[in-house]
Parts: structure tokens; C-alpha cells; sequence
């Protein structure tokens, strides 16, 4: 069986192109499993013990600087109305043995109630949005992600041989 749509995922991005990759990965699939495909998606709704938050997906923002990645997402409940929080990643550059590690503030940067209701949330969602976005990039290569390297302006995906496990006999 066929994808419904395929994509073609680029080894490097520039900031708009990842930026438009986290939105897209953020939105997710319905819940069906299936691809949302064509649908213009600008809002998305979590819910996590109650509690409900807007994801505006049409404010997603990347600046990709030398081993930095910074990505701005608004968010909005009723309590605190709309506002941006920023998730700051520091990554490896190009030919850094760090592969795919990064590290990251305890909470993202702005409003702090809303960053401490939904901070460590975003900044999940985000990381599992470019490590998707890694995996199919490196997918595409013929290989498995290694690395991401932050250029100024660019990430690429290192690809390369995919980790295996042998089994040595009985335990």
C-alpha cells in the first residue's frame, strides 16, 4: 500500500523550512492515525489534565544560529490570553561528536505562567518534531540520524549506518 502523500525531506533547512516542518509535525495526525494531508491547519487544541491550550501553529519561528536553535511558538489560554514562548536548544556544529544530544532551559522564555503550565510540554513537542523531522531526513539518505549540526541559518541532518543490537546466545 501507497502513503496517501509523500514528501520529500531535505538533509539541510534553512529557518523557514524547519520552521514549517515543527508547525506540521506539531498538528500531528487525527484521530484515526491517518495524515492530515491537505488540511490548513493554523490552530490546534491540547489537553492535558484539564486543562486546554491553543497552539498556533501559523507563529512558528526558527533562528538557527552556530550551535544554537531558538524556536518561538505562541500559545494561549483563557487565563492568560495569547503570548509567545521560546525554546532555546544548544546543539552540536558540523563534524561534532555530540550527534543527536542537545540541551535546553528548564522552561522555555516568556510568560512564566504559561511557560510553567505548558513549558515542558512545548519544548517536548518541539524536540520530538526535529528528531521526526532527523529520522525521515535521514530515512531519505539511506541511512539513520546521527547528528544535526546548526549552521548560521541552516540545521543539517548527519546520516548515517543505522545502530544494530546481535543477539550473543542465551540468557
Amino acid at each position: 500500500m501507497q502513503p496517501i502523500w509523500t514528501a520529500v525531506v531535505p538533509s539541510t533547512v534553512d529557518e523557514a523550512g524547519l520552521a514549517a516542518e515543527i508547525a506540521a509535525r506539531l498538528a500531528g495526525a487525527s484521530a484515526d492515525a491517518s495524515q492530515l494531508g491537505n488540511i490548513s491547519t493554523v490552530t490546534i487544541v491540547w489537553v492535558e489534565h484539564g486543562d486546554e491550550v491553543v497552539v498556533h501553529l501559523d507563529s512558528v519561528q526558527v533562528r538557527l544560529l552556530p550551535g544554537s536553535l531558538l524556536v518561538s511558538v505562541d500559545l494561549e489560554t483563557d487565563q492568560t490570553g495569547r503570548a509567545t514562548l521560546v525554546t532555546a536548544f544548544a546543539l552540536g556544529g558540523p563534524g561534532d561528536p555530540a550527534g543527536l544530544t542537545a540541551v535546553t532551559d528548564d522552561l522555555p522564555r516568556g510568560l512564566g505562567t504559561l511557560a510553567a503550565r505548558w513549558g515542558k510540554i512545548l519544548q517536548l513537542a518541539v524536540w520530538a518534531a526535529i528528531l521526526g523531522f532527523a529520522q525521515d531526513s535521514a530515512a531519505q539518505q539511506g541511512g539513520a540520524p546521527i547528528g544535526l549540526a546548526v549552521g548560521q541559518g541552516v540545521l543539517s541532518v548527519v546520516a548515517g549506518t543505522p545502530l544494530t543490537a546481535a543477539a550473543r546466545g542465551s540468557i
